[in-house]
């Protein structure tokens, strides 16, 4: 992706997802937004046939919001951790529904729906369905961000924007020609502090309770490695976790092969309050996981 034509166009999410310093810099160059299309074998015992198909959201209206409706769902109100405070799900309304997805859809929007130009920093909402029907069975997300390695902060999609233009625009008019083609490796190199770098982040990982258990929820993650490594140029991936979320990290760290980093004990959660009918944060130690891809 070049500079010229980025310009005209960061769980951190809702969910699971944050970065540590990575070996090198990396460049999320984009060679082609249509990722790979994947077929789950049917497993026994399982609700559905076991036939996903799984790539890439087209980032439409009606897509964003198909996800961030089975996001509330699935996730918020049906997490095997319990996300949520003030009572159970057979207290949410439809109107707290409907404020959760609402949320959900605004903030999916912004990371990965339409907009006039293309992002600086390539993300990415990965959807599962089953063959043949419209129906979402399970979803994750990959962004790239900026990263600060000496404070270990991602910064969010607005801010890594604003970083990138700002440093752009800080130069003259001669040099800003001079970068007017350059990929955002380029600009991150020369034209940012030493502790700033790109990286790829997975997160949003969810899966309908009707196909848990079928190995959805690797088959998504491995489709996110597949893009960021073969079509972003990444090396590595990273996620955060919740220290108490035990069934993501016997997927992530048992089963996925990724390894921890560093604790973040300041970190915040998000649940879902019903008494106030929206969502919450709360402390939640983090585990920051990477990966070689």
């Amino acid at each position: 992706m070049n500079y010229a034509a980025a310009i005209v166009a960061i769980l951190v999410g809702f969910a699971h997802s944050f970065v540590v310093p990575p070996t090198r810099r990396h460049f999320a160059g984009l060679k082609g937004i249509g990722g790979q299309t994947l077929h789950l074998a049917q497993v026994d015992g399982s609700s559905v046939s076991g036939n996903f198909v799984i790539g890439p959201s087209d980032g439409e209206s009606s897509a964003i919001d198909a996800a961030a409706a089975f996001m509330v769902d699935a996730f918020w109100l049906q997490s095997p951790q319990n996300l949520l405070t003030g009572g159970d799900i057979g207290a949410v309304s439809d109107g707290i529904r409907s404020t959760l997805t609402q949320h959900q859809a605004s903030d999916f929007t912004d990371k990965y729906g339409e907009r006039m130009g293309k992002r600086l920093l390539d993300s990415s909402l990965i959807t599962a369905k089953e063959e043949g029907s419209s129906e979402l069975f399970g979803l994750v997300a990959i962004e790239a961000r900026l990263f600060d390695m000496n404070e270990k902060i991602i910064f969010g999609a607005d801010k890594s924007e604003s970083v990138l233009k700002t440093a752009v625009a800080s130069l003259g008019p001669k040099q800003r020609r001079q970068y007017k083609d350059s990929s955002i490796l380029e600009i991150v190199t020369d034209l940012t502090p030493p502790e700033i770098s790109v990286v790829c982040v997975l997160s949003n990982l969810s899966v309908s309770p009707k196909a848990r258990r079928t190995g959805l929820g690797g088959k998504l993650c491995s489709e996110a490695e597949r893009i960021a490594k073969d079509e972003w140029e990444f090396d590595k991936m990273f996620l955060k976790v919740e220290e108490e979320n035990e069934a993501a990290r016997n997927l992530y760290e048992g089963k996925l092969g990724y390894e921890l980093q560093f604790r973040d004990d300041s970190a915040m959660g998000l649940r879902v309050d019903i008494i106030a009918g929206d969502f919450a944060e709360v402390p939640a130690p983090t585990l920051v996981l990477a990966k070689a891809l």
